[in-house]
C-alpha cells in the first residue's frame, strides 16, 4: 500500500487512512474522531466551492483540526480517476449526502471494490441508501432527522416539543459512522473482504430515543414531555432552582429517598403502602404523594445554595451536578485536572482553545497535531502521494477539476 503522508505517529489508529467526503456536521464528525485517534484522514471538497462550514468564524478549527484538505470534482472522468486511485490506497471511505447519490453518478460500491476489495464504505444520509421513494432522496439536517424519529416530539416541554441543541442528530449520526466503520474494518481484515454500511440520521435518532419508546411500542403509553426540565415520570430527577442557580439531581436509591423526604419533612411517607420500603424511584404520576413530594422538593431547594445542597446531597449520597455556564467550565478543578479544555495553533500561528480529545487512551493516546487546512492545502502532496506528477496535477487544476493551495 502507498506510504502515508508525513506526520505524527499516534494513537490507537496509527497507520490507518480515512478519506471523507461531507460538508458541515455529521460526515466531518467521524472524520475528526479518526483524526485525534492517529488516523490519516483526507478530507475531500469541491474545487468550485468550499465546504459550507468555513464561513463560521470559529467551529471549524475544531471540527477540522489534524485534517488534509484535498479540493477535487469526483464525479467528472478525470477527477474520478483520481479518486479512484486514491480508495486503491483507502481503508475507510465516508461519504454523507442525500440518499444513494454516489451511486447514482456513478460510484458504486461495486465499482470502489473494484479497486480496492477490503474499503470499508460508509453512507452516511438523512432517510438511508433504500426505502420509500418519497423519503429516501430527501435532504436532512439535525432537526428533520429529529423530527422524523420520533426524538424530537419527546423533548421540550409540556407546552411545547422543542429539538435538542446544538445540532444532536448530526453528532450522534457522526459516531455511528465512526463506531460502525470500525467494525466493519475489524471484519474485513479478518475475511479480506469490504463492507458496505448503510447510516440513516433517522434510524440513529429512533435508537437515541428508544427508552420511552418502548412502553408505547408494548403497552401503547405516551411518556409526557418534561415539566421544567424535569423527569417526565419520576420526582427528584431532572432540572430544579436552587437559590443560586439551577442544579440537576437523581433522587435514586431506597436510602437516598428516606433521608431526602426527611430533610423536606414528608419522613412519614416511607413504609406505606404508597411508598413501601424498599422503593428506589418514586413515579410522579402514578404515585398519589409525587405532587407533593416535588412541591416540598422544590420549596426545600429554593431555600438552598446550589453549595449547600450540594454538599447535603453528597452527603446522602444523592447523585446531582451543578448546570455550569460555558465561562465557568475552564476554571473547573475536575476540567483543568483532566485537561478537558485545550489550547492549539492554528495554520496561520493563531492560538485556538475548545474540547481536547476525547476519549482518553491511556497507552495510545490521541492529540492535536494540526490546525484546519485551507480549501486545497494538501492537493497537490496527496495526489502525488499516489502517483501523480506535477505536470498531471497542473493539468487537473487547469481543467477545473482540482484546486491546488494558492
Amino acid at each position: 500500500m502507498t506510504a502515508h503522508l508525513s506526520m505524527p505517529t499516534f494513537g490507537p489508529l496509527a497507520g490507518l487512512r480515512v478519506v471523507f467526503s461531507g460538508i458541515e456536521i455529521a460526515g466531518p464528525f467521524a472524520g475528526q474522531m479518526f483524526a485525534e485517534w492517529g488516523a490519516e484522514v483526507i478530507w475531500i471538497e469541491n474545487v468550485a466551492w468550499a465546504d459550507t462550514i468555513r464561513v463560521q468564524p470559529h467551529y471549524p478549527q475544531l471540527s477540522r483540526r489534524n485534517l488534509r484538505a484535498l479540493s477535487l470534482n469526483i464525479f467528472k472522468e478525470e477527477g474520478r480517476e483520481a479518486f479512484l486511485k486514491l480508495m486503491e490506497t483507502t481503508d475507510i471511505f465516508i461519504e454523507a449526502s442525500k440518499g444513494p447519490a454516489f451511486a447514482r453518478r456513478g460510484i458504486t460500491d461495486e465499482v470502489l471494490w473494484q479497486r480496492n476489495p477490503q474499503l470499508v464504505i460508509a453512507h452516511l444520509s438523512g432517510f438511508g441508501q433504500y426505502g420509500d421513494a418519497q423519503y429516501t432522496n430527501l435532504p436532512a439536517y439535525n432537526t428533520i432527522a429529529q423530527a422524523f424519529s420520533g426524538y424530537l416530539i419527546q423533548n421540550g416541554d409540556q407546552s411545547q416539543p422543542m429539538p435538542a441543541f446544538p445540532y444532536t442528530a448530526d453528532y450522534f449520526s457522526g459516531m455511528t459512522a465512526t463506531t460502525s466503520a470500525l467494525a466493519a474494518l475489524y471484519k474485513a481484515r479478518e475475511t479480506g473482504k469490504g463492507e458496505s454500511i448503510d447510516i440513516a440520521m433517522y434510524e440513529v435518532m429512533l435508537r437515541m430515543g428508544q427508552y420511552f419508546m418502548m412502553d408505547y411500542f408494548n403497552g401503547g403509553e405516551i411518556c409526557p414531555r418534561m415539566l421544567k426540565g424535569k423527569d417526565p415520570y419520576y420526582a427528584g430527577c431532572g432540572l430544579y432552582t436552587c437559590k443560586d442557580g439551577y442544579i440537576v439531581m437523581e433522587l435514586v436509591g431506597i436510602t437516598q429517598i428516606q433521608e431526602m423526604l426527611k430533610d423536606i419533612g414528608l419522613e412519614h411517607l416511607p413504609g406505606t403502602p404508597e411508598i413501601p420500603q424498599g422503593t428506589q424511584l418514586i413515579h410522579r404520576v402514578e404515585c398519589p404523594w409525587g405532587p407533593l413530594i416535588e412541591e416540598k422538593l422544590d420549596e426545600w431547594l429554593a431555600a438552598h445554595t446550589i453549595e449547600q445542597v450540594l454538599q447535603r446531597f453528597a452527603q446522602l449520597n444523592i447523585a446531582s451536578a451543578k448546570v455550569l455556564t460555558i465561562p465557568e467550565l475552564e476554571n473547573n478543578p475536575q476540567y483543568i485536572a483532566r485537561e478537558s479544555i485545550t489550547r492549539w495553533q492554528t495554520l496561520d500561528g493563531r492560538t485556538c482553545k475548545g474540547p481536547n480529545v476525547m476519549p482518553k487512551f491511556r497507552n495510545n493516546p490521541g492529540q492535536i497535531w494540526r490546525g484546519m487546512p485551507s480549501h486545497g492545502m494538501d492537493t497537490a502532496a496527496i495526489l502525488q502521494n499516489i502517483g501523480y506528477s506535477d505536470t498531471e496535477i497542473r493539468a487537473l487544476v487547469a481543467k477545473g477539476l482540482a484546486k491546488t493551495a494558492e
